[in-house]
């Protein structure tokens, strides 16, 4: 009787609310652990009655944003339209508009720009019913930057003017430089005194407020416009202190792009050929120091207009093969990076759902069991019944154990996806166009790739102490970029990560020896304590390491038999 009360939604909606907040703040950091918290909420709340649409609400959305940071961009779009389904009495007006912003991000970054403008429309008009002016202008600016993209560039032009007339009047000037930016990139390079009048303006707003990261972004992009408007002059001074400014700071990657614009700039202007072999070298050596192989395109282009400027045409031939080579390894690369991510989209979509079935199902088959121990002290025609759920259940548990098989032999780690709307920065650096976003991504998803390879071949993870740190040394990366990589493309945390390969590690040594002590499955596996070592078990698997050991005897009991 205290089982089946037990199962009964008895909790109060400032209770559920509490939850809910509590399960919140594991977004994103945990967001295995989150999900199934929150899964547990949505049953629960959908069972009430009379059902509290507020409640529903709000665990959909936040269950969307947590499949959003997982790139589980369906299951994303699923959680924000059961939100918006909801939520069609505008009970919450700030989470239709968070919704429908979330989707037109998922949207945006699948290329799918006319959903994705007509989302951040539908946003704004419940933004602009709330008067929430910073959400209104926020969406203004990603409605600029679509429409950029969409090649609208009259109206993204009029937009961002919008845009920057409100933080000039906010006077924010960090805002201000930026917006800047993002129209300089509308007006390149099909109108090249005005990029170079809004780029001037960012670069010397920037150099006001001392953010010298964005001025070396701003200074390569404006000596790039100089030199095509044939401006040598100018563009030699802005490179010659901007090269100054990124080796004082250490900024290798812009260093990289200053020199390749030194070399270009003497090329076309029939300066210094040596200079500008001089430089295209060391943008190659920094290029490649800093991982960006997609500067090698840019760099190799003005190789062969370096060759063809000498009258080498024995060299350019030469060039332009390494040249198609290069773009066709970059072309297979691609191909293979997006073969990848929609074949582990598809396979821990498929796990997802089938351990999500099968929860369900165990749920429910407990719920009857029960009923069954109740009615057999009534009669004791039940002990049939039992023993059949019994079997039934019996038999779920070993699917179970058998999918946490199928799981530690793939070894799939929770990854890709994008950032969701609340936490994704306005475009803010000078040189963040479509094709440069498309190479960084490519970058840092080759680089979260080499991470779980390089983790997972070296068996780092059995290392209790080894640390993000050891990682970097390991790599030859900054921390930096590691960070991004598993924060942008693996959506996941370094410690859950590791976490993971070392639960793997767990189940593939209990399916060789069932009768392993925990104390030597945490030594083997790298766990620092005993109770970090059974919560993350039970959380990966649903089961406890006992519980789990018993299967694995099962298990070996019948392959023996």
């Amino acid at each position: 009787m205290i089982l089946l009360l037990g199962g009964v939604p008895a909790i109060g909606q400032s209770d559920y609310l509490a939850r809910i907040k509590k399960a919140a703040v594991l977004v994103p950091d945990k967001a295995v652990h989150a999900d199934s918290v929150l899964s547990v909420i949505l049953e629960e709340v959908r069972a009430l009655q009379p059902p509290n649409d507020s409640l529903l609400v709000l665990t959909c959305f936040i269950l969307g944003k947590n499949n959003l940071y997982q790139g589980k961009l369906n299951l994303a779009l699923n959680y924000f339209d059961k939100s918006l389904f909801h939520n069609q009495r505008n009970i919450i007006p700030k989470e239709n508009m968070s919704c429908l912003a979330n989707k037109a991000v998922i949207y945006q970054n699948q290329y799918r720009f006319n959903e994705a403008l007509r989302a951040f429309e539908q946003a704004l008009v419940y933004a602009e019913q709330s008067r929430d002016s910073s959400a209104i202008v926020d969406l203004w600016l990603n409605l600029g930057v679509i429409s950029q993209r969409m090649n609208d560039i009259d109206r993204a032009v009029e937009i961002l003017d919008n845009v920057y007339n409100f933080y000039q009047s906010r006077r924010d000037t960090m805002r201000i430089a930026n917006v800047l930016n993002n129209i300089a990139t509308c007006y390149y390079p099909n109108n090249l005194p005005a990029a170079e009048k809004n780029l001037k303006k960012s670069l010397e707003l920037s150099r006001q407020i001392h953010k010298d990261y964005y001025v070396t972004l701003t200074s390569n992009n404006l000596a790039e416009v100089e030199t095509r408007q044939k401006n040598y002059a100018e563009a030699r001074l802005l490179l010659k202190e901007n090269i100054s400014l990124c080796e004082q700071k250490g900024y290798l990657e812009a260093l990289s792009v200053a020199h390749r614009l030194v070399g270009l700039c003497e090329i076309e202007s029939g300066g210094n050929l040596g200079t500008a072999a001089s430089s295209l070298e060391k943008s190659r050596e920094l290029a490649l120091k800093t991982g960006r192989t997609d500067y090698q395109r840019d760099i190799r282009e003005a190789e062969i207009l370096l060759q063809a400027r000498t009258g080498n045409f024995e060299g350019v031939k030469k060039m332009l093969e390494a040249y198609k080579i290069l773009n066709d390894e970059s072309a297979q690369k691609n191909a293979r990076i997006v073969n990848a991510e929609f074949q582990t989209i598809h396979e821990v979509k498929q796990i997802t759902q089938q351990k999500n079935v099968l929860q369900e199902g165990i749920t429910l088959k407990n719920r009857q069991l029960l009923l069954s121990l109740f009615a057999l002290l009534l009669a004791t025609l039940a002990v049939g019944i039992i023993a059949f759920q019994y079997v039934r259940i019996k038999r779920a548990m070993k699917t179970m154990y058998r999918m946490n098989l199928e799981i530690a032999n793939s070894a799939l780690i929770p990854g890709e996806g994008i950032i969701s709307f609340d936490d994704q920065p306005p475009v803010e650096q000078p040189d963040d166009d479509e094709n440069q976003s498309e190479n960084k991504g490519i970058f840092l998803t080759n680089l979260y790739a080499e991470i779980v390879r390089r983790i997972g071949n070296g068996k780092l993870y059995l290392d209790p102490m080894f640390s993000q740190q050891n990682l970097c040394d390991n790599m030859n990366r900054s921390q930096r970029y590691v960070s991004l990589a598993l924060s942008e493309v693996g959506k996941i945390s370094f410690p859950n990560l590791v976490n993971n390969f070392r639960i793997n590690e767990a189940r593939r040594l209990i399916a060789d020896n069932p009768d392993i002590t925990v104390i030597e499955l945490m030594e083997k596996t790298g766990f620092g304590s005993r109770q970090s070592f059974n919560r993350h078990f039970k959380v990966a698997t649903g089961f406890t390491p006992s519980e789990y050991q018993q299967r694995a005897r099962e298990a070996q009991n019948q392959s023996l038999q």
